[in-house]
Parts: structure tokens; sequence; C-alpha cells
């Protein structure tokens, strides 16, 4: 489910299959990311992960399937006399490594140039496109500036936008726009704009089992975000739904989610919620 106000899929690294490690163009992996340090990475605070080396170093992600790559921020902190910010130095990719080191390797070419120095609201406004020659299996999106020695670094952010490529992970679900396209998958994050304190505004949108053959079972639909919940009738409002099957090709019925933000005088500022979806089997 696109889960934020962004132009363009941020991908949920932490919680989709992808395996994150840390490391460098040397050594390769030397520190495998938990969940929870991965959620870390990928959430939108300045909040620093566990430090990789200046020289070369940076994150490796090892994605279930092939993906197009579009876009990325990069931000770590530099432990340092300076002690100032560092954006990303570059990212490449792979098909074929099975380490971070060995295979063909592809630096992508960066249009808009690299994620500049951090703000508050960099993660939203410092976005830079990405391009490579096809879809890639593993990405390595190096930090840092190498003009500085061999200080170390801690990732504070890196996310990367993009989807699977046509073709991968056929045994799929995803999720369907019921509003402003009706019966199109989403291709955007669903944006519910600028909300004012104290409202609520209600968006509606459908499970499809994409698999040509296999009838997915025990599908789970969770949103566990204080401002959102989602709901099979727009009355009752709850934070999991399960759908017992969809055939191939099925869709669910509607459902909603809703957005409601703080009471007026509370803070007010980007939010974003993740609906989670997961299929038990497909047979």
């Amino acid at each position: 489910m696109p889960y934020n106000a962004l132009p363009d899929r941020r991908m949920p690294y932490d919680n989709d299959g992808t395996v994150i490690g840390a490391g460098n163009t040397t050594a390769g992996v030397y520190y495998w990311y938990t969940g929870g340090e991965a959620l870390e990475l990928n959430d939108n605070d300045y909040t620093a992960v566990p430090p990789v080396s200046i020289t070369n170093g940076g994150i490796f992600l090892f994605f279930p399937e092939q993906r197009e790559v579009s876009a990325y921020y990069m931000v770590s902190m530099i432990s340092n006399a300076w002690g100032y910010d560092q954006p990303g130095k570059s990212i490449s990719a792979s098909n074929d490594t099975t380490n971070g080191l060995d295979g063909t390797f592809e630096t992508a070419s960066l249009p808009g140039g690299q994620p500049g120095y951090v703000t508050d609201y960099s993660w939203r406004e410092a976005i830079k496109a990405v391009s490579f020659t096809g879809a890639k299996r593993f990405i390595r999106c190096l930090g840092g500036n190498a003009g500085i020695g061999t200080q170390i670094h801690y990732p504070n952010i890196l996310h990367v936008y993009g989807e699977k490529a046509a073709g991968q992970t056929p045994d799929d679900v995803v999720y369907i726009d019921h509003d402003t396209t009706p019966g199109v998958e989403y291709t955007a994050p669903e944006d519910f704009g600028d909300q004012p304190l104290g409202t609520t505004v209600v968006r509606q949108f459908r499970v499809k089992n994409v698999s040509a053959t296999k009838t997915a079972s025990t599908i789970n639909v969770q949103c566990n975000d204080s401002d959102f919940a989602i709901s099979t009738d727009g009355v009752t409002w709850v934070v999991t739904i399960n759908i017992a099957s969809l055939g191939p090709g099925a869709q669910s019925a509607t459902m909603y989610v809703r957005c409601t933000t703080p009471a007026p005088g509370n803070l007010l500022g980007p939010r974003f919620a993740r609906i989670v979806t997961t299929v038990a089997s497909y047979t």
C-alpha cells in the first residue's frame, strides 16, 4: 500500500523480505541490521543506527526480487570534530552478486545529483532521482564524504523509492484505488493532502490477488498508526481486517482507511501510515 505523501513509492524494505547490512567495498557486509534497526533506518527521524566505516562504507540491500529503483535519500552523522551530517555519495546495483562484492555492478546515474546536507525535512525535500539500465536485485548505497579520511559515520536515514519489476513475484497481492482511478492499482502514494487539525478524511481501497493460478488464503490487513484506522464498512474502525481467501485475479470488497488529525492545539506535521498485508499461503 502506498503509505506516504511523496511522488513515488517508498520501499518498506524493513518489512518486505529485504535483507539489510552495513558494509564496505573491501570487506563486504560485516553487520546485519535487526528488524528494529532497519525500521529506524527507514523512518523519518535522524536517530542513528550502528556505524559503518567512512572508507567506501554504506548500506547493502538484498531484495527478494528484481526491483526498479527510481529515487533515494540518504544521510549519515559523522563522528568527528565537525559533527555535521553527510549525504550519500553513490549508489550501485547488481543482479548477480552473492555478497555485495562479487558479480557485475552498475553505478547509477543521478540526474539531479546527490541528496544535500540535512535539514528537518530533507527526507521529503532532498529526494534524488536514480537511473539504472534496468531492474536490480541488490543495491549498495555508500555514504559520507570521501574527503574527510577514515572517520566513522552513523547512518540516520536511507529511503529507497521504486517497485518490483514486471513479472517478479507473480503470486502476490496489490492495492486497488477506489477513489481517484477506480479499479486501477495504485501507482503513487495515497495523499491525504494538507489536512487541518481536528478533521477526518476517509478513502476507499481494495486488495487484489494478482496470481494468475493460485488462491491467496488467510489474508491479514493491518494498519498500526495512532492517526489512522481501517474498516470494512466505514462505520466500525479497527487495526486489523482478515480476509479468508481471494481466488486468482479476485478483489476484496471495498475497504476504508481513515485519517484523523490531532485536536486543535496539538502539533501538526508530515504524517504517514503503513498498511501491511500478509498472505498465509497460495494454493
